[in-house]
């Protein structure tokens, strides 16, 4: 489940001791960087009076639904923003990847991607707004897998995204809440973006997968799977996704952010107020961006079509 809200600072225990201590205000000052991210030549022409054209990169899943909406109601348009580039990435570690490389002005990712981005890759970025709290869940093979302690039964197989995402993260935390093996349930866990995550839960491969939404919800349609567990269940009020710009634009272009911000607000208010256009809106785009994803996982198989 997802719930669409602009965010405020949140609290949780030692865990997340990091997270607190980068989200003072909830921006990510950076810190320099010689790598190549770009100071966007949109955002050197800050007082040219002509259309913002800013570069992109999302994930692939409803978490972006912000974004897409937004874009089918054209509301960066009547900012003044022109979208120049969008580039959909599998996963927030694919997007974390790209930032690294420079190259994107703008971006609606993972939280805790967010973070690594800037705390492990240096990466001058900033979080400037949330988009939803939650939004991950664990789908289970009934036939195998009845109640959390099963996790730690020899022969079951987790897949798990790769180290650095939110569900990653959310798994160590479920340990820990939970008390359960730490050594017993990481041998069981093999590592695999949310596609071939699908594929293996449908194949009989695995036994659970732990993934954003949409997919968790599209796993627990599968005939004898279901959804043993949420975020909201782990983690409750967890900031899911998060609103991100270079530093570059905030420093040249801090309007151009404000606007930014302000589109993000008005879309998740539509989001909220048309649920259904909303729904067929994200569908949409996710259906469109299938050849993509099926390309950088290398999944030409997978069948990722979506419905409202």
């Amino acid at each position: 489940m997802l719930i669409f809200k602009t965010s405020r600072p949140f609290k949780k225990a030692a865990a997340i001791s990091l997270i607190l201590a980068l989200l003072a205000g909830f921006a990510l000052s950076g810190c320099s960087q010689n790598a190549a991210i770009k100071e966007s030549t949109s955002a050197q022409s800050a007082t040219s009076g002509r259309d913002m054209s800013l570069d992109v990169a999302v994930e692939y899943t409803d978490h972006a639904a912000a974004f897409y909406y937004a874009q089918g109601k054209n509301l960066f348009s009547e900012e003044g923003i022109k979208i120049n580039d969008i580039k959909v990435y599998a996963s927030g570690v694919g997007v974390a990847a790209a930032f690294t490389k420079g190259g994107f002005d703008v971006s609606y990712m993972c939280l805790v991607p967010a973070i690594f981005t800037y705390a492990n890759g240096g990466v001058p970025i900033k979080i400037i707004a949330g988009t939803h709290k939650n939004g991950y869940g664990l789908v289970v093979n009934s036939a195998t897998i009845q109640e959390l302690s099963d996790l730690e039964k020899a022969g079951i197989k987790i897949a798990n995204g790769p180290e650095g995402t939110s569900t990653d993260f959310l798994q160590k935390l479920l340990i820990e809440k939970e008390n359960l093996d730490s050594e017993k349930i990481m041998s069981n866990t093999v590592r695999m973006n949310a596609a071939k995550q699908l594929m293996a839960l449908r194949n009989g491969k695995v036994d659970a997968i732990f993934v954003p939404e949409h997919f968790a919800t599209l796993a627990a349609s599968f005939p004898s799977m279901k959804m043993l567990l949420k975020s909201t269940d782990i983690w409750p009020d967890m900031q899911g996704s998060v609103l991100v710009v270079t530093e570059g634009l905030l420093k040249n272009q801090p309007e151009t952010v404000e606007k930014l911000k302000a589109i993000n607000k008005k879309s998740i208010q539509l989001i909220n107020e048309n649920p259904q256009s909303a729904a067929e809106t994200v569908a949409q785009n996710l259906n469109i961006n299938q050849t993509m994803v099926k390309e950088e996982t290398q999944s030409p198989e997978a069948n990722l079509e979506v419905t409202p």
